[in-house]
């Protein structure tokens, strides 16, 4: 597998995506209302999210319809690993914040350096998190998820780090519209993060996702 193929990979699941939203525009809003709202606790955002990518890869299969019988089945069986999972990065982050504002005013290199570091795991454990959910939505064991996410990060750093960019492209557009944070971000940003995992899998040389989970 090359980067280049990584890269069309991506661009293939790039391009559905606006279709995939308009054809459910109304859904879509409506679980970014109740992804907000679910959120707010914020310890609340790993299970929250896990519940949205359950509900937008049901919305992408063939019957096109949500299964809430089993999107509250993944959030019964998995909904703590989320929440374990989603508060990795947040430790890293106070780290780095922690030991960067103490490196300022001490002008400590140590300090610096573990900043750095920290700063640079939780960003990583970020990208990860999300090849995570979406083998976690789709019923796979935490531990397995977790190595399935840090794996597919390895194998396919460009795609991640597009999808993340552009995450926080649509956070911060979003973000400026104030009520359309609440009914665009989980949306959008969500459908294109399931999609660019599973088209990449797909698409590429490594195992695709519905070969990988296909007993689950």
């Amino acid at each position: 597998m090359t980067a280049v193929t990584d890269q069309a990979a991506f661009r293939t699941a790039f391009a559905g995506v606006p279709g995939f939203v308009y054809r459910n525009w109304l859904t879509l809003t409506l679980l970014s209302v109740l992804w907000f709202v679910a959120s707010v606790p914020l310890v609340t955002i790993g299970p929250a999210t896990l519940g949205m990518y359950a509900a937008i890869q049901d919305l992408r299969s063939d019957q096109n319809r949500i299964d809430r019988a089993r999107v509250f089945t993944v959030l019964r069986e998995r909904g703590i690993a989320s929440l374990l999972f989603s508060g990795l990065p947040v430790v890293f982050a106070v780290v780095a914040g922690t030991y960067g504002l103490t490196a300022i005013q001490q002008q400590s290199l140590l300090g610096e350096a573990i900043a750095l570091l920290a700063a640079y795991i939780a960003l990583y454990l970020a990208l990860a998190l999300i090849p995570t959910y979406v083998a976690l939505a789709r019923g796979a064991d935490p531990v397995d998820a977790f190595r399935y996410g840090i794996g597919w990060l390895v194998s396919h750093p460009t795609p991640a780090l597009s999808m993340g960019l552009l995450s926080v492209l649509l956070l911060l557009l979003t973000a400026l519209l104030t009520v359309g944070f609440v009914l665009l971000f989980a949306g959008f940003a969500f459908s294109l993060q399931v999609a660019v995992v599973e088209t990449v899998d797909s698409k590429t040389a490594d195992s695709p996702v519905q070969e990988r989970f296909a007993a689950l």
